[in-house]
Parts: structure tokens; C-alpha cells; sequence
């Protein structure tokens, strides 16, 4: 026995109060440290959604989620009946307009915090997960257990395991919050992020809900032991199912789990408490049902026929299964095969940690050591909760979209694959643990590579995400001149959603089916269709429409009742207006005066800034710039707006109440850096213009070749990695070009896949294409540049198996008319793939 100071001798009891009372010190810093962690984690988790938020172009689903968000709530419920998701989330973003408004950034902004609100509750899951398992792993010697819990120290123990087992729920929350899938998904405006928060909000009422039996006995049932825990459960499962119908897949992994538990128990405990549990758990999913009933009536009444979706190679969809998990990357993932086996193991350890877990008991009632019965029954439960909602899904909604016909045949798409990500964090938190009990170096190495793979993939995103001058400039065009009586009228209707968001004018509009061919009499009834309640035709005319319309069918209609008092052409699009009288191109009505950047700036006594338009505030080098101003102005004046440092204009204004001016500038070739933007020495904004990366180089071209195009472009070669694709598969092409000399004018790339068999939704040969201006557009590159330009063409679903030629071309937007290749043409044949 050991002495105290004074000569007398220390007790157990003694030894055990300060070992207790150490324990409680580290305990509560350790508390501490993680309340820190878990807050600095849901921090970083929001700024990194935050981040560049805005800076994306609304893309066909963002526009259609806004456009039916502005509807009223039973048109919305009567609307979403006939298509492919549930009402919920466009009921959210109706109301959460009001309060945020129906921009890309409002509306984007619901996600995050969704997406936020989801990192929180993966803490609290993985936390409750890690403090059973940490709690079931302590052991200690017989008699100092007993000698423990008679002094009533325990609590000490069990708050030191807690946490302990919180930092499996800051891993998993940390891991959740630097992922690029999450990220990616979390700045959309899609219902995505709701439906994960709803689906894991069940899965974390099915774990609060487990209890353990009186007297100490192991747990086993129920999954919903309190009246809580049950409404809390169904009410969140309904949510789940109004938001996403694949939310159904957690759903039934939580089910198949429960069915397991239940069977197992059955063999081994008392039957009258665990009828009891079966029949709350049958209660909590009737209920569940029972809320989301209502819905599934008007869904079948009015649901559109499923077809079953393009074949999908089933090796290559595991693969897809296993990259977009860890690494959110969709494409070119076999350049991703060995972060993303590194990570897959990782996340696989848990399901081993049961087979070792079950050895290691072995050993220690051999050492007559205690060890808590639970353990393997409650690790070898989460694992599989987790590891059955990572697994099973994968596999229904492979074999979902085989069905003919189904309620829900879903088309293979990596975001459905998000749902089953917090569940595989918490996997790869647990697999962690695991190793940190071999060895806490390895444990902290696979922190860090998880992390720093997140980065790695982090920063290719946040890269590609910039705004881009897609259909602003034509749409404010349309904002700033329309009239009463005015119609828009798009050829084609492809990107409907997109354009209207970028519509402000309150006009009728019409749409040319996209993937249609243009016949005469079609373009006929279209135009008296367009003519019958309008005086003036707005015409938005993009690339599918030079492969539905190639001779132009509807312009030449439209041009013969009503005369052409507007063309113009953004990139590859071109903005035309039909109407009997001329429009004044300067002088705005007041109802059509919304500037994006208001101002309010004195330039002179007789001279006033209103406001200024700015598409985006980034560019490349030999892009054009484009900028707005509005002006208020009691006498003529002449004023300077210029991107110092690279281009400057001169406005030659009249006197005016409200005056609109669009200046476009082309930023040279060579330019790099920010710039401010000025009106005379008044600062309105400052643009970033990203330097031109280094010219490719010829050693780099897998096949060489030599077509010259026009007067002075060549196309020296291309990459054509894969070529035998399936139906509904991606082709990737590269194309290589040079030009002799400065080109003046920006052309439009054309890629197209060329049949044997006539396409009859198309009435033509083409089964993919893809138009669109190279980066740097034409008319920026300079002489004897190396230009490598990637293109991703998509094959049709339908396509027959056969043999396609690729064929490429330039065209000029304005008029749709071809560049000739020399030798004959006006396209180029650069391969053959096969179909199969």
C-alpha cells in the first residue's frame, strides 16, 4: 500500500477518487476541444458552400425548379404529378421566395443550408454511434470495475468515453463537409440536400430510438422504443418521400436492417417485449405511409408512362458507384482508380472490424477480462446499418432503371448516388477508429489522405465554376426594349427554363420543339400561331436549331409577314426581332428600367449614372466584354467608358430622361489581371481576366492530320480515345487547330455523330451533336497557336447498334452558313465508332 505525505497510507478508494478526478480533468478539455472541432467544422462546411455560390450559370433543372416555384401551390402539386419528382421542394422554394427572392443565389442558398444542416445531424449520428462503440470496447480488471461502480465513478468513465466517441462524429462531419459531391449538390438548386437531411433525420430517430433491457442485459429492439422517437421517424420518412422518391431506398435499408435485428432477437430473447417492438416499429412505418398516401393517390392519377432507361454497363456503373463516393468526379474517373481504391478500403474496414472484434472477445474471456456483451452486437449493427444503406440502394437503382415500365424507372445519374453519402462518411469515420486501435499513425495518415483528396478534386471545381455570358446580354436586350404585344419565340425550346430565368418582361412566349425537324408547314402554323394575339416576334435563335431548321423554314416565315428591325449575335446565339415599326435603341420606357448595379453618380450638372449591367465579372484573355450603362442626362454630353489598361469608348449621348448604352469590348489576346471598369474617372466595378494557358503541343496529338478551313484555319489533328460506346454514353473528343493568320470574326464548332439510319425524331442521320464557340473563341487566337479544344458529345439513347462517323466543321453563328474545307465540303469525317 502506498503512504500518504503525512505517513499514512493511501487507500484504493483514494487511488480510484484521483484517477477519477484526472479522468474528469482530461475529460472536460477534451469536451472542450470537440464542441470547438464540431463548430469550426459546420463553419467551414458553410463557407465552403458559400463560396462562388452565385458564380454558375443556371442550368436547365435550376431554371425549371424557379420558373415552378413561381407557380401557385396546387399548380406546383398538379404539375410535379406528371413528372419525376415529388412537390415538397418547389412548395419550400415558392415560400422561400418571398423572403430571399427567385435569384440563382436565393435560391441556391436553400440547399447549403440544407446541406449545412445535414453535416450537424452526421455529427450527432456518428457521435452516438462512436460513444456505444467506444463505451462497449472499455475494459478493465474484474475487481476494479466492481470497485468503481460502488463508488459511483462511473459517470466519469462514461463521459470520457462519449468523448471519445464524438470524434467519430467530428470525422464524419469534417469528412461530409469537404466533399466535393455534397459541396457540388449543395449549390444547386435541386431537392437533393433536403431529401438527404429528411432520410438521415429517420435514420437518426431509428438509432435515438434503441434501447437497452433492464438489469444490464445486451441490446436488442427496438429501433422506435419511445412515442417520440416513432412520430419523429414516420413524420420524417413522409418528408424524405414528398422531397426525393429515392429518398424510399434509405427507407427500405432501414427496414431490411430492422427485419435482421428483429429475426435475430427472436432467437434469443424474450417474445412479449419484442412483439411489442415489432408492432411500434409496423406502427411508426404505417404512419410514415399513411402521411405520404395523399400524394401517391394524385401521383398515379396523372403519373406519364416510365420507360426503361438506356442500358448501363454494370462493371462500369460499380466503378461510377465507387469514384463519385469518395471523390464526387464523374467523368475520366479511371484517372482517379487509386484515391479512389485507397478510400473505398477505408471505408470497407468497419464491416472487417466485426470479424476482429469477434476474435478478440475470444481472447479476452480467455484473460478473464470483462468485456461488455454489447459490443459486438452493436458494432456489428452499425456497421451493417451503414454499410446496408452504402450497399443496397446502388443495386435497386441499377436494377430500377432495367424495368419496362415502373413507377419510378429513374435513368442511371451519379446525383442519385448522393443519398448515400452521410452513411458512407460514417464509414470512413469508422474505419478510422478501427485503425487507430492498430495504430494512431495510421489512423491520422488516413485523415489526412481522405482530406487531402477532398482537396485535390475541391479545386478542380471551384475552377470550372465562373459565370458565363450564356443568354444574359440577349435576354436584357429583350428586358429592355419589349412592348405590350410582344412575343418571344424560341427556336429551339431546348433550354427553355434557362432562358426564362434570365427573362424578366413579362411576355407570352412559344418554343420550337427541340429534336424536331422544321417542315414547311410546321414553320407555318407556328408563325400564325405566334401572330395571332402579337404584333411583334422576338426570336432567340441557338446551335440545335441549325439541326432542326437547317434552311431556316421559320425565319424565312416570319420574315415574309413581318419586317427585321433587330439581329444580332452573342456567341452562338442570335437574337432577332419581327416587327412592323422600328424601335428606338436607346431612350427605355420607365417600366422596363432595372439595371443590375443601380447607382446613383453625378457625373456632371447635366449628367447622371443610373446603373450598369455586368453579365460576369470574369474573363479569358480575347473574350468580349460586354457592359451596359444607364444614364440620366438634361443636355448632350459625351462621357468615356473604358476597361483601363485595355480597351476605351466614347459615348455621344442626347438629352434624355432614361438612356441605355451597350458597349462591347474584345479584351486582347494577350491580356491578363484585373481591370477596373470606368465611367471617366468613376470606378463602376473591376474585372479578372484569366491569362491564356500555353499553346499545345504537336507531340501531344494522338492523330495528326491537316484540313485547312476557310481562309486561314487548319485542323492538324484530334484525340479519339474510345470508340466503341454504348447508347446514351459520352464521346469524348479533342480537337486540334491553327490558324495562319488573326481570325476577325468568332465561329461556332460543330461536332456531330453521323448514322447509316435516319434519325425519325430529328429527320435527319444525326444521333449526337454539339455546337458551340472553342475557348479561346476564333477570333482571339493567334497566329501559328497550338489550340486543343475538348468536346463531349452525348449518343442518343435510342441510337441502333451500327457503325457512326464523327464529323467536325466551323460555322459562323450569325448566318449559319459554313466554312468550306479546302478539297471539297463543308465538314470534316475524322472517325468511325461503333455502337453497340
Amino acid at each position: 500500500m502506498a503512504r500518504n505525505t503525512d505517513g499514512g497510507r493511501t487507500t484504493d478508494d483514494e487511488r480510484l477518487l484521483t484517477a477519477s478526478h484526472q479522468r474528469s480533468a482530461v475529460s472536460g478539455r477534451s469536451s472542450s476541444f470537440v464542441q470547438i472541432s464540431i463548430y469550426a467544422t459546420v463553419l467551414v462546411a458553410f463557407f465552403l458552400r458559400a463560396y462562388r455560390l452565385g458564380d454558375q450559370n443556371v442550368w436547365w433543372d435550376e431554371g425549371w425548379s424557379i420558373w415552378l416555384s413561381q407557380k401557385d401551390l396546387a399548380w406546383i402539386a398538379l404539375r410535379t404529378a406528371m413528372d419525376e419528382h415529388p412537390p415538397l421542394h418547389y412548395w419550400m422554394l415558392h415560400f422561400w421566395n418571398f423572403v430571399a427572392g427567385t435569384s440563382a443565389f436565393a435560391g441556391r442558398f436553400l440547399s447549403l443550408a440544407f446541406g449545412v444542416l445535414t453535416i450537424a445531424l452526421i455529427y450527432r449520428i456518428g457521435k452516438r454511434v462512436g460513444a456505444r462503440i467506444c463505451h462497449s470496447e472499455s475494459f478493465v480488471p474484474q475487481d476494479k470495475l466492481r470497485e468503481e461502480s460502488r463508488n459511483c465513478k462511473d459517470e466519469t468513465l462514461r463521459s470520457a468515453q462519449r468523448d471519445n466517441g464524438a470524434w467519430i462524429g467530428v470525422l464524419a462531419a469534417l469528412f461530409l463537409a469537404t466533399a466535393r459531391f455534397h459541396i457540388w449538390w449543395s449549390q444547386d438548386i435541386k431537392n437533393y440536400t433536403p431529401s438527404i437531411f429528411f432520410a438521415f433525420a429517420a435514420v437518426w430517430f431509428v438509432i435515438q430510438g434503441k434501447r437497452q433491457k433492464a438489469k444490464g442485459k445486451s441490446t436488442i429492439s427496438s429501433p422506435l422504443a419511445s412515442r417520440l422517437s416513432l412520430v419523429g421517424y414516420a413524420l420524417c420518412a413522409a418528408l424524405a418521400l414528398w422531397t426525393h422518391y429515392l429518398a424510399a431506398l434509405v427507407l427500405l435499408a432501414l427496414n431490411v436492417y430492422a427485419l435482421v435485428v428483429f429475426a435475430r432477437a427472436w432467437l434469443t430473447a424474450d417474445c412479449r417485449p419484442l412483439t411489442a417492438s415489432i408492432l411500434a416499429w409496423f406502427a411508426a412505418n404505417l404512419l410514415g405511409a399513411l402521411l405520404f398516401i395523399p400524394w401517391l393517390v394524385l401521383y398515379l392519377q396523372n403519373a406519364a408512362a416510365w420507360a426503361a432507361a438506356p442500358a448501363f454497363d454494370f462493371a462500369l456503373f460499380l466503378k461510377l458507384v465507387a469514384t463519385v463516393l469518395p471523390l464526387g468526379v464523374t467523368t475520366n474517373i479511371d484517372d482517379y482508380a487509386v484515391l479512389t481504391v485507397a478510400i473505398t478500403a477505408l471505408a470497407a474496414l468497419p464491416v472487417f472490424s466485426i470479424l476482429f472484434s469477434v476474435f478478440r472477445q475470444k481472447r479476452r474471456d480467455a484473460e478473464h477480462r470483462i468485456l461488455n456483451t454489447e459490443y459486438c452486437s452493436l458494432n456489428t449493427a452499425y456497421c451493417s446499418l451503414f454499410t446496408l444503406i452504402v450497399a443496397l440502394p446502388p443495386i435497386l437503382i441499377y436494377l430500377l432503371s432495367l424495368t419496362p415500365v415502373s413507377f419510378f424507372a429513374p435513368k442511371i445519374q451519379a446525383r442519385y448516388l448522393l443519398v448515400l453519402l452521410p452513411a458512407y462518411v460514417i464509414l470512413l469515420a469508422l474505419g478510422v477508429a478501427f485503425l487507430s486501435r492498430l495504430s494512431r499513425s495510421f489512423a491520422v495518415f488516413a485523415i489526412l489522405i481522405v482530406l487531402a483528396a477532398n482537396t485535390f478534386v475541391l479545386n478542380d471545381y471551384y475552377a470550372d465554376r465562373r459565370l458565363r455570358d450564356e443568354y444574359a446580354t440577349l435576354a436584357n436586350t429583350i428586358n429592355a426594349f419589349a412592348r405590350d404585344g410582344d412575343l418571344v419565340l424560341l427556336d429551339t425550346d431546348q433550354e427553355w427554363p434557362t432562358f426564362l430565368y434570365y427573362l424578366r418582361a413579362p411576355l407570352d412566349w412559344l418554343g420550337a420543339p427541340n429534336g424536331k425537324a422544321m417542315t414547311a408547314d410546321e414553320a407555318d402554323a407556328l408563325t400564325r400561331r405566334a401572330l395571332t394575339r402579337h404584333s411583334a416576334i422576338w426570336l432567340v435563335a441557338i446551335p440545335d436549331a441549325l439541326a432542326t431548321d437547317p434552311q431556316k423554314l421559320l425565319e424565312t416565315q416570319l420574315a415574309r409577314v413581318l419586317p427585321k428591325q433587330l439581329e444580332r449575335t452573342v456567341d452562338d446565339k442570335r437574337l432577332v426581332l419581327y416587327a412592323s415599326a422600328p424601335r428606338d435603341w436607346v431612350n427605355l420606357a420607365p417600366e422596363n428600367f432595372a439595371p443590375q448595379y443601380p447607382r446613383a453618380e453625378k457625373i456632371s450638372d447635366t449628367l447622371q449614372l443610373l446603373g450598369f449591367d455586368l453579365p460576369t465579372r470574369e474573363y479569358n484573355a480575347g473574350d468580349t466584354l460586354r457592359v451596359i450603362t444607364y444614364w440620366r442626362a438634361t443636355y448632350p454630353a459625351m462621357v468615356s467608358v473604358r476597361a483601363a489598361g485595355l480597351v476605351t469608348a466614347t459615348l455621344q449621348m442626347p438629352s434624355g430622361d432614361l438612356l441605355r448604352y451597350e458597349n462591347d469590348f474584345a479584351i486582347p489576346p494577350t491580356a491578363s489581371g484585373e481591370f477596373p471598369i470606368q465611367v471617366n474617372q468613376i470606378e463602376l466595378a473591376r474585372v479578372r481576366v484569366t491569362p491564356r494557358t500555353g499553346g499545345a503541343r504537336v507531340e501531344s496529338i494522338a492523330q495528326r492530320v491537316d484540313y485547312r478551313v476557310g481562309d486561314a484555319i487548319h485542323l492538324i489533328g484530334y484525340d479519339l480515345p474510345t470508340l466503341n460506346l454504348e447508347p446514351g454514353e459520352t464521346l469524348n473528343l479533342k480537337l486540334y487547330w491553327r490558324a495562319d493568320r488573326p481570325i476577325e470574326k468568332s465561329y461556332t464548332v460543330f461536332a456531330q455523330i453521323v448514322g447509316a439510319q435516319f434519325n425519325p425524331r430529328k429527320n435527319n442521320p444525326l444521333w449526337g451533336q454539339i455546337d458551340r464557340a472553342p475557348s479561346p473563341p476564333t477570333n482571339a487566337w493567334l497566329p501559328n497557336e497550338i489550340v486543343a479544344d475538348a468536346y463531349r458529345i452525348t449518343i442518343d439513347a435510342d441510337a441502333p447498334p451500327g457503325k457512326y462517323q464523327v464529323i467536325v466543321g466551323l460555322y459562323d453563328a450569325a448566318t449559319g452558313a459554313r466554312l468550306a474545307v479546302d478539297g471539297g465540303g463543308n465538314s470534316i469525317t475524322i472517325g468511325e465508332i461503333q455502337v453497340r
